[in-house]
C-alpha cells in the first residue's frame, strides 16, 4: 500500500508541465479574504462543532459533542504595503488561544517580510484550516499527530511569488520545541505534539528552521514540498555555567534533533480531486533523551494518507449547494524506528480509513459526517467511530 501510494504521487508529479494562473484553493476562506482585502479593517470568524461517537462491538461507549472551536479573525491596513494579521481561538468553549499575529510588509510579490506568531508551513492543513478546507469531520490523522496541527511558534522572515516559476515560496527562522522541562515532553505514543510552545512564554535557545514551496505549474496540480529542522529546548541549560562540562553533557541529554520533511499534492480532474500526503522526521540524540527522561521516542515517525473525492452540484448551473462524497487512507508510525533502548510498540503503528461527506451549502457552510475504522499493529481488529459536525466561515 505504501508503495502504491508513492507510486502514485511520481505518476502525478511526472505528468507534462503547462503554464497556468495559479488559483490557490484557500480563496473561499475567511484567513485569505483578510489578507488580501484592501479594507483599513477587517474582521472574519470561522468555527466547527463536532459529534464523535466510538463504535465497539459488545462495549457501550459514551459520545462526545464539543463546540471545538471558534475562531476570530482581525485585520488591519496601515498602508498599501504594511498589514496585521490576527487570529484567536476559543477552544473547547473554555480555552483561549492566540494561533497567529504577525506583521507583514510587502515589498513587492516577491518579498515580503513577515514577523510575529507565524504558522509553521508544512503540509496542506497547518496554514489553512477553516473546516470547508479540508474533508471529514476531524482533520486528518496526520495533520494532527505527525505534523503537531495547528502548529505555530514565534518567529521572523521572508515569503513570496516567483510568478515566471511558477511557485511561492515561505522560508522563516522560529522557536523550537520545548523537549524537557522537569518532565518529558515527547513519547513514542505522541511523538513530538507535546513539545509546542505556542508562542507562550517559549524557551529560546537556537532558533530552527521552517520553509516551503509551492509550485503549480502543473495543469490542475499543486505540489508542496516543506521541511522543519532545530534542536528541541530544555529548561536544565537555564543558568548552567559554561565551564561544567559534566552539567552541560545532562542538559544535552534533555534535547533532541528534529528533521522534518513533508511533500503534499492536489490534483483536480473535472469533479473528482485527488490528495495525498507524505511526512517522514528524523529524530537525533533520542537514545540519550530516552535514559535521561524514562520517556519512549522513537528514531523516526512517519505518516502518509491519499484522499479521493467528487463535487456534485446539487442544482443545475449553481455552485451551491454541492455534496462532496470523499474515502480517505491514512498510516501513521510514531515508532516508526526505534533504537535498542526501547521496545518498538507496534500499538503506535495505526491506520484510519475515512469515508463520508460534506454538504456544502455556501462557500461559507457546511454540514459534515464520516465514519471511521481505526486499527493498529497490536489490534488489526478495527474499532469504529461515528462523526457528525458542521462549520462556517466568514
Amino acid at each position: 500500500m505504501r508503495q502504491l501510494f508513492f507510486y502514485t504521487l511520481l505518476f502525478c508529479s511526472s505528468m507534462s508541465i503547462n503554464a497556468q494562473v495559479f488559483i490557490d484553493t484557500t480563496v473561499n476562506s475567511s484567513t485569505k479574504k483578510i489578507q488580501t482585502s484592501s479594507n483599513k479593517l477587517s474582521i472574519g470568524s470561522y468555527g466547527e462543532a463536532h459529534y464523535n461517537a466510538p463504535i465497539e462491538k459488545n462495549t457501550l461507549r459514551n459520545g462526545k459533542a464539543d463546540l471545538h472551536r471558534i475562531i476570530l479573525f482581525m485585520g488591519y491596513q496601515y498602508s498599501k504595503k504594511l498589514q496585521f494579521f490576527t487570529e484567536i481561538e476559543f477552544e473547547h468553549a473554555t480555552k483561549i488561544e492566540v494561533e497567529q499575529a504577525f506583521l507583514n510588509y510587502k515589498f513587492n510579490s516577491l518579498i515580503n517580510f513577515k514577523a510575529g506568531v507565524l504558522l509553521i508551513p508544512v503540509g496542506m492543513v497547518n496554514e489553512f484550516h477553516e473546516p470547508t478546507l479540508f474533508n471529514g469531520v476531524e482533520r486528518p490523522s496526520i495533520d494532527t499527530y505527525v505534523i503537531p496541527t495547528t502548529w505555530r511558534e514565534l518567529g521572523l522572515g521572508f515569503h513570496g511569488l516567483v510568478k515566471k516559476a511558477n511557485f511561492k515560496y515561505q522560508l522563516y527562522v522560529v522557536n523550537g520545541f520545548n523537549g524537557y522541562d522537569g518532565a518529558a515532553k515527547f513519547s513514542g505514543k505522541s511523538g513530538i505534539r507535546g513539545g509546542r510552545q505556542k508562542a507562550a512564554n517559549a524557551i529560546v535557545r537556537t532558533p530552527s528552521v521552517t520553509g516551503k514551496v509551492t509550485f503549480f505549474g502543473i495543469k490542475n496540480v499543486r505540489l508542496g514540498l516543506s521541511g522543519y529542522f532545530g534542536k528541541s529546548e530544555s529548561t536544565i541549560y537555564n543558568g548552567l555555567n559554561r565551564d561544567s562540562s559534566f552539567l552541560i553533557a545532562q542538559a544535552d541529554s534533555s534535547s533532541i534533533g528534529i528533521a522534518l520533511a513533508s511533500f503534499n499534492i492536489d490534483y483536480s480532474i473535472g469533479k473528482f480531486k485527488i490528495r495525498g500526503e507524505g511526512i517522514i522526521t528524523s529524530l537525533s540524540n533520542t537514545d540519550q533523551y530516552n535514559v535521561f527522561t524514562s520517556s519512549n521516542i522513537g528514531k523516526q515517525i512517519m505518516g502518509y494518507y491519499g484522499e479521493l473525492s467528487y463535487k456534485h452540484l446539487l442544482k443545475k448551473k449553481q455552485q451551491y449547494p454541492q455534496l462532496i462524497p470523499f474515502v480517505r487512507y491514512e498510516n501513521y508510525d510514531t515508532h516508526y524506528k526505534t533504537s535498542n533502548v526501547i521496545t518498538k510498540n507496534n500499538s503506535y503503528n495505526r491506520e484510519v480509513l475515512t469515508a463520508g461527506a460534506g454538504l456544502q451549502l455556501s462557500p461559507g457552510t457546511i454540514f459534515k459526517f464520516d465514519y471511521q475504522w481505526l486499527k493498529n499493529g497490536s489490534n488489526p481488529r478495527p474499532t469504529g467511530l461515528l462523526n457528525v459536525g458542521f462549520g462556517y466561515w466568514f
